[in-house]
């Protein structure tokens, strides 16, 4: 079965669970996944690629799309992944070259999923900031270099800064994996889902999801959050009875 799909992050907002809890909500917009090809790997399992993103087909590249068009699109996809089936013995019953993936197919409100995503650009930060130093003392006539690394040599042996030293340098832009997430709900007219807690990336990023297997309840108040209409109470009618 496939366990991944791709989307792209929206927001962050909030939620509360039927108990009054507070959540913290990612929202994620799941747009078609597009199977684009199929590939054997040298461990013998199967790897199709994905694709995900639209774009203007003359605007990929001519290898990439006359593989795309050879699977029966006619439109272009900003980036390609590869994934591979869990629990299939026969992958070919799963998943067909040319065919589209949706939310619904993958993921269902419940399902623990870890999220993989891009961290945001930092640009060139300094040791504080990037790997979270103290900072030196701003006493004894120490007043320009509270925020400075401080001492990163060994003095005679080695005689060399040693390989990994934590120092200042670019911030950010890391491949990272939050688990532990949970759908808490999910809007097929729309195609968007929610999960209860922090993703990575800016808005707008594209994010791999991950089906772990597990589930977990977590039970919002769909009232509270008008996602639900009320059902209008029947006004009782009373007869008036003639004197």
């Amino acid at each position: 079965m496939l366990n991944t799909i791709f989307a792209t992050k929206m927001e962050m907002s909030q939620a509360w669970s039927e108990d009054g809890k507070r959540l913290p909500i990612t929202k994620l917009k799941v747009s078609e996944n597009l199977v684009i090809s199929k590939k054997e790997t040298q461990d013998k399992q199967t790897t199709f690629e994905i694709g995900y993103g639209q774009k203007k087909l003359k605007n990929v590249n001519k290898p990439l799309r006359e593989q795309i068009k050879k699977s029966g699109f006619s439109f272009g996809v900003k980036q390609i992944e590869g994934v591979k089936l869990v629990g299939e013995e026969n992958p070919e019953s799963a998943l067909i070259v040319g065919s589209v993936v949706s939310l619904a197919d993958v993921l269902a409100v419940g399902d623990v999923v870890e999220i993989q995503g891009s961290t945001k650009g930092r640009g060139f930060a300094g040791a504080m900031k990037r790997h979270g130093f103290h900072g030196g003392p701003k006493t004894h006539g120490q007043s320009d270099r509270a925020r400075a690394v401080g001492s990163i040599g060994s003095g005679t042996t080695p005689g060399r800064i040693w390989k990994g030293k934590r120092m200042p340098g670019r911030y950010g832009q890391e491949t990272k994996t939050v688990a532990g997430l949970v759908v808490v709900y999910i809007d097929e007219k729309n195609n968007e889902l929610w999960v209860n807690g922090p993703v990575p990336g800016f808005n707008s990023s594209v994010v791999r999801i991950i089906k772990t297997g597990s589930t977990k309840e977590i039970k919002l108040n769909l009232g509270l959050l008008g996602l639900v209409k009320s059902e209008p109470q029947a006004a009782e009618v009373v007869e008036e009875s003639k004197s």
